[in-house]
């Protein structure tokens, strides 16, 4: 009967991207931190963040080993890659770091500065989703060899192979009448921060996720996850 239980259950996944050591953008005193704490809490909620390894090129993780602690001594966190600067040379294509690099051997130079910063914070991600959603199919190539997994967007990510699993799903925490199942798991997108971002983590769409979930509880036995649980 347990295992029964188990089985009925409904996956909620919830990420979050451009996580990284940055005053407001996830240091321990942000609000936004706060309110992920208080969902923990209360429904035990769990989040993948998605992190640049030097967001911007200032703020490599090798010299910010403590934030990076704080978040692994979470039980309820899961740490997963981002990117490594979350920025292009080109100026036509945003942020979308891996869809400028078009070649492999471009590719699996910027993963190896990746993994450089996170060694030398002593985890290694399991996860990957593409900075800006693009991606250059050379750099899938790559890609696909490091993750056990991607989170990817059904839309930006249509017809790329991937050498590993891939997880679609990208329902935004300030949505209400457009979330969806995806197999038998709601997924939630979400920014820790920027304004030029509709899913960001501050009060009011903390308030409508909170209602979101309260919401869904009357109709599925909600079972929280990272998508590394997922595996």
């Amino acid at each position: 009967m347990k295992n029964l239980e188990i089985l009925l259950k409904t996956n909620v996944v919830i990420a979050i991207d451009d996580v990284h050591p940055e005053d407001g953008w996830g240091s321990p005193h942000d609000e936004s931190v706060a309110y992920l704490e208080n969902l923990w809490e209360e429904f035990g909620c769990k989040f993948t963040l998605f992190i640049p390894s030097n967001y911007h090129g200032k703020y490599p993780l090798s010299e910010h080993v403590d934030w990076v602690n704080f978040w692994l001594n979470k039980e309820w966190v899961e740490l997963a890659a981002h990117g490594h600067y979350h920025q292009c040379e080109r100026t036509d294509i945003g942020e979308c770091e891996f869809f400028e690099l078009d070649t492999e051997e471009k590719a699996e130079d910027r993963i190896q500065k990746c993994f450089d910063e996170w060694q030398s914070v002593g985890h290694i991600p399991k996860g990957w989703r593409n900075p800006g959603w693009l991606a250059h199919p050379n750099a899938v190539k790559v890609l696909g060899k490091y993750f056990d997994y991607s989170a990817i967007h059904q839309e930006h990510n249509r017809g790329l192979s991937w050498d590993c699993k891939t997880f679609i799903g990208c329902d935004g925490i300030n949505e209400t009448d457009s979330i969806q199942l995806y197999g038998d798991t709601f997924m939630f997108q979400s920014h820790i921060a920027g304004d030029w971002n509709d899913n960001i983590w501050n009060e009011k769409n903390y308030k409508n996720f909170r209602n979101v979930l309260e919401f869904l509880q009357k109709s599925y036995k909600l079972n929280y996850k990272t998508i590394g649980e997922l595996l």
